[in-house]
């Protein structure tokens, strides 16, 4: 037994004296007559309660020993097998060498407990035993850490894991931020301690590849050829660029590569005659350059001799019916038929092409004659020029026949037109127009007309344009493409059915035209209108062309991804089966697919992912038995053998995010200790259990205090 007193012993002492003193001397002097047997009684009731009661000031205890349980805890060592750890690390031996020399250095190899959890990754995670890891090569061809990181958690439950240790030199193709791979493990309680492994330097390369694609221009259309160049490991270099066509050089630019790594190169070209033209961009080698492979890209260029026909309706003239006929109709890639209604029930008809009589233009009122056209272009009021059966005929054509609308004045007929109702992708007050400016939103990045709005307007001072209100939201599916500085919609595009359609809620756009910051020729509101017809018509997987076509989505294909083609239908009647593509590398045959239609049969969609390097060909026979085909050049894309820099940047931000850090491998051991202290056995602790907080103690006290106060009134001392 032992004791924690309240206050000091000495002062318990004193206190005991002072009140068992008093308390024996009374009792005695009182208790006299009552003879020696009865007092001696109830001084030893009093005394007995009174020392119980000091015992309570000592606080008696005792110590039991308490087991620590021991907790299952273990370690993931995820280590980076892909080709970039074969490169020297600072000591001169491989990353991937240098990681396993720090862990056995570490113990971590020699520990029997099965506490350690062994994997590697590259391209994804697995698991491996300790034994094997030590022979594992390095020779992954890519790095993907969010997605290792991901399969390893799927597979590490039990024993629950105290901490991921990523051995690796930081590499990452996965695209994926850091703080959001980290957020996995933080989600899981699971800190990642990071060990970098490499050299701040990367192997000297540079690199081409296709920036832009082209699925078709036009004759006598000058068209850039784009590329970009990556120039790792080379600061201060004059490259040298060329661009060949079938082999023949073209024309050659030089590059600066200053201490920039990419930098655009860009070619214009232009053809007489239609056809498939194969451009190869090279690039000169650098002294000591790690890969020549990547030196060179090719792309195919489609020309075609046929003109995009658009048909343009307006029932109110005003300016911007005049200038946006007449931009059509100055440029050489377009045939643009105009029905403009006049006073009563008028209506002119008027073609830019000569050749085609402006007396045989009708209103279209039932589909087929919308099908000769590629666009369709409404101004106002359009119901004075085709009436109800002409709407219902637009809205057929786009909703089955993949037909392309345009609403380039805001709503194109009143309230109440029931069969047209659902075409627009959002309905315009075009009676309440004010001033505004345009603003591009991130959705339209992609698309050329806005991309080149954007651009231009940074440097030129667009005059003001007027913008109609929304009457509601852009309806289901609807993409806003442009707003004004209110946020409000004012270009809004939207796929229909099999068709699309885009309704600009704004008017005045002609006055870009008299810009002073452009040239009258090439003026932004031309580009505009070009750049938006010719996106439209490729969005819709055909060539601005009657008949059938084949068109694939790049010409330029990194090996291991998928192309997608389409082959589209127009101006025709669907074909009864899907089409087949036949697949060739090289001049020999690879495989034949069937192509996958969909509903209206107009537009059938194939994918293939090619197995080899090459130069291939996609060709489709055509329901009128001519061959139509698409080439494409597959190439390997080596990022692991160019890109060696360790990123040390990537792996703070990681470990920090996740609630880790980056260690040395002189702190692997010390961690591991801290990490697995509660896994392994402890003393047992030491607990305190009281002895005077019992109940029991208290009813005793009580007791003996009563029965002393019944006896003595029981014999008539009180």
């Amino acid at each position: 037994m032992l004791f924690d007193p309240v206050i000091p012993l000495p002062w318990i002492l004193l206190v005991a004296l002072v009140v068992l003193g008093p308390t024996v001397f009374f009792y005695f002097r009182s208790g006299k007559r009552l003879g020696a047997a009865r007092n001696l009684f109830l001084l030893t009731l009093r005394l007995v309660a009174l020392l119980l009661m000091l015992a309570i000031l000592l606080q008696p205890y005792r110590e039991e020993p308490v087991p620590v349980p021991v907790r299952e805890k273990s370690v993931l060592f995820a280590i980076d097998t892909s080709a970039s750890m074969a490169e020297p690390h600072a000591d001169g031996k491989s990353r991937i060498d240098a990681a396993r020399d720090d862990l056995s250095e570490a113990g971590v190899f020699a520990d029997e407990s099965g506490r350690y959890r062994f994997f590697t990754f590259g391209e994804d995670a697995a698991s491996v035993r300790a034994e094997d890891l030590q022979f594992k090569p390095a020779d992954g061809k890519t790095t993907r850490i969010d997605t290792s990181i991901a399969t390893l958690l799927r597979h590490a439950n039990h024993p629950p894991p105290a901490a991921l240790i990523l051995l690796t030199d930081g590499h990452d193709f996965d695209l994926t931020p850091p703080g959001e791979t980290a957020r996995r493990t933080r989600a899981r309680g699971i800190p990642v301690f990071t060990m970098p492994y490499g050299t701040a330097e990367s192997g000297r390369d540079v690199s081409v590849r296709i920036a832009n694609y082209h699925p078709h221009t036009f004759v006598r259309q000058k068209t850039q050829l784009e590329a970009f160049v990556r120039a790792t490991g080379c600061p201060h270099e004059t490259l040298s660029m060329d661009l060949l066509l079938g082999g023949k050089l073209v024309e050659r630019k030089t590059v600066e590569t200053g201490n920039q790594s990419y930098h655009n190169v860009s070619f214009t070209v232009s053809h007489e005659e239609p056809g498939q033209f194969e451009y190869t961009f090279r690039l000169s080698p650098v002294a000591n350059e790690r890969e020549l492979s990547n030196n060179s890209a090719t792309t195919y260029l489609n020309v075609i001799s046929e003109k995009i026909r658009i048909l343009e309706i307006e029932g109110t003239p005003f300016w911007d019916t005049t200038f946006l006929r007449r931009s059509f109709a100055r440029n050489d890639k377009f045939d643009i038929d105009s029905l403009v209604a006049f006073t009563g029930d008028r209506v002119r008809p008027i073609r830019s092409n000569p050749e085609r009589v402006a007396a045989e233009l009708r209103p279209p009122a039932k589909v087929e004659d919308l099908v000769p056209y590629n666009l369709v272009v409404l101004g106002r009021d359009v119901q004075k020029v085709i009436g109800a059966d002409g709407i219902a005929a637009i809205y057929s054509w786009v909703k089955d026949h993949g037909g392309i609308v345009v609403f380039a004045r805001g709503k194109a007929w009143p309230d109440g037109q029931a069969t047209g109702a659902e075409l627009p992708p959002i309905d315009w007050d075009t009676s309440n127009a004010r001033g505004a400016r345009l603003e591009v939103t991130p959705q339209a990045g992609s698309v050329p007309a806005f991309r080149l709005l954007r651009e231009v307007a940074a440097a030129d001072q667009f005059p003001e344009v007027i913008a109609f209100p929304a009457t509601g939201k852009p309806k289901t599916l609807a993409t806003t493409f442009s707003v004004s500085e209110d946020q409000a919609p004012a270009v809004v595009y939207r796929r229909y059915g099999s068709g699309q359609t885009l309704s600009l809620g704004v008017g005045n756009l002609w006055r870009w035209v008299f810009n002073p910051q452009a040239e009258y020729d090439n003026n932004a509101y031309d580009r505009f209108w070009d750049q938006l017809s010719l996106w439209l018509l490729a969005n819709g997987g055909v060539a601005p062309l009657e008949g059938y076509s084949l068109r694939a989505d790049t010409a330029n294909l990194p090996l291991g991804e998928t192309i997608r083609l389409r082959f589209g239908v127009h101006g025709r009647d669907a074909p009864a089966a899907p089409p087949t593509v036949s697949f060739s590398k090289d001049g020999a045959p690879v495989t034949r697919v069937v192509m996958t239609a969909e509903e209206n049969g107009m537009l059938s969609r194939v994918e293939f992912t090619p197995r080899e390097t090459g130069r291939y060909r996609a060709e489709v026979t055509a329901p009128d038995g001519k061959t139509l085909g698409a080439s494409f050049i597959v190439f390997r894309e080596d990022l692991e053998s160019v890109e060696t820099a360790m990123d040390l940047a990537y792996l703070d931000e990681l470990a920090k995010a996740s609630g880790g850090r980056r260690i040395d491998a002189v702190e692997l051991g010390p961690l591991l200790r801290d990490l697995l202290r509660e896994a392994a056995e402890q003393a047992p602790l030491t607990r305190r259990v009281s002895l005077w907080d019992r109940p029991w103690l208290l009813l005793l006290v009580s007791f003996l205090l009563a029965a002393d106060w019944y006896a003595r009134r029981r014999w008539g001392l009180i």
